[in-house]
């Protein structure tokens, strides 16, 4: 009853306003009419600033709880939530337009000092970092007195542009995750350095496919990762012999060009229904469709511990992303040939033809040479601990491991976790500044 009272003053008030700035056309009444028209103005700004208001406004918001982050884009999301924003617009050398979002400081317009860049994962986008309130990744670092990049791999909703390429085009969608991290990180590593003028001073924070293209990048480009002062790995994604996600049932089609046109589309990564009850499965018998056929739990796992429920509106608004069908190909044939980390399978002739051996090459790990620290989970689906543990293995500048102390966080849940700003964020910060401390001391 109070809301209708209330909403039907407002109705009055705005009428009275109309009708008077509308009525009559001498000069007398025009100016009787201005006259009024600022008194009514003035008293209507007061009326919306009012307690009568902003009562209305709290029980509005309690009615219909809806988090306007649900329809803003990334730059509009870090605004209202009171950080200066910025886009930048890159062209990769083969002509892919990347759109590149910056928090360049706090919101008291403290400039951040240190460059971190944060790369999403597969099916994400820079929004992954921003759209868990005030306790994102990202607001987290430019609190803290980073200068925060958010970048966006090509493909997904932000950077879906070439100079010559129409989106319809196969062409345009023919690339994985090996061409993201050989042309697409580069420009973006390259981009910043010359924006910042500090050069080797990036810290590299990467989640699930975020992590894989750092690995490609700096075992294959060793100069361009010259520009990365350590990499940080949430969810590291690399060897994928024991994980548990239903990705591993696209393995045996991996090769299968009739059934992935058919299932899965040669551009977009847009499976079919049949498909999608297929993938979905398993969430499914625990946490019904509604859920589970997004493809970001169908294939990194749902976690209802883990979820705040009323967020899943805005994380399925934003996500999934978008991913070229190669990019998930890329992963299916790794666990195809027992979880190699590898470059992408064409087949006998044309291995032959692009790398000059019937196999693809595997990616040397002994040649990355930026410091490394693995964050990982013991309920990841995706990234098995197990295929970690190899992981930290094999590489020779490792500097740190952290398992997050909880039996039930899993692979989503480093992005939009309850417990992720607790298990996840502070210690990675915590990290950052021991490793500045300890710069600090040589």
């Amino acid at each position: 009853m109070k809301i209708l009272l209330t909403f039907s003053y407002f109705v009055l008030v705005t009428f009275i306003f109309t009708l008077n700035i509308n009525f009559g056309h001498s000069k007398v009444v025009r100016k009787i009419r201005m006259k009024r028209s600022i008194y009514y103005t003035e008293n209507i700004q007061n009326f919306f600033n009012s307690n009568i208001m902003r009562r209305f406004r709290n029980m509005m918001a309690k009615e219909c709880p809806i988090d306007p982050d649900e329809n803003l884009d990334v730059p509009q999301i870090v605004r209202r939530h009171g950080y200066p924003s910025e886009t930048h617009i890159l062209e990769t050398e083969d002509g892919y337009l990347l759109k590149v979002h910056r928090i360049p400081g706090d919101r008291d317009g403290v400039k951040g000092k240190q460059a971190v860049l944060l790369q999403h994962g597969l099916l994400g986008s820079s929004a992954d970092w921003v759209l868990n309130g005030n306790t994102t990744l990202a607001f987290y670092l430019a609190d803290n007195g980073y200068d925060v990049w958010l970048s966006n791999a090509r493909g997904n909703i932000y950077s879906r542009g070439h100079v010559s390429l129409p989106l319809s085009s196969p062409e345009y969608w023919n690339f994985s995750w090996h061409e993201i991290a050989t042309k697409d990180l580069p420009t973006v590593l390259y981009h910043i350095s010359n924006t910042t003028e500090k050069p080797g001073e990036i810290i590299y924070i990467g989640h699930s496919m975020g992590t894989t293209i750092s690995y490609v990048l700096a075992s294959t480009l060793p100069q361009v990762a010259k520009n990365l002062k350590v990499i940080i790995s949430l969810a590291p994604t690399v060897y994928m012999t024991h994980l548990q996600s239903p990705v591993r049932y696209l393995a045996p089609f991996a090769s299968d060009l009739a059934w992935i046109t058919k299932y899965l589309g040669i551009k977009q990564f847009a499976p079919t229904n049949k498909l999608l009850i297929l993938l979905s499965y398993q969430c499914e018998k625990s946490y019904g469709k509604a859920i589970c056929r997004n493809l970001l739990y169908a294939l990194g796992g749902f976690n209802q511990a883990e979820t705040n429920m009323t967020m899943l509106p805005k994380i399925t608004s934003h996500d999934p992303a978008g991913a070229s069908t190669k990019t998930l190909l890329h992963y299916a044939q790794e666990i195809r040939d027992d979880g190699k980390f590898q470059q992408y399978d064409y087949g006998t002739e044309g291995n032959l033809e692009k790398y000059g051996t019937p196999t693809p090459p595997e990616y040397n790990l002994t040649n990355v040479k930026r410091p490394v620290y693995l964050v990982y989970a013991a309920a990841d689906i995706l990234t098995s601990y197990i295929d970690v543990e190899r992981l930290a293995k094999n590489l020779t500048t490792l500097v740190g491991m952290y398992k997050v102390p909880s039996k039930n966080f899993g692979h989503v849940d480093f992005i939009f976790g309850i417990h992720a700003f607790e298990y996840v964020y502070k210690p990675v910060v915590q990290f950052l500044h021991n490793l500045t401390l300890e710069e600090n001391l040589v």
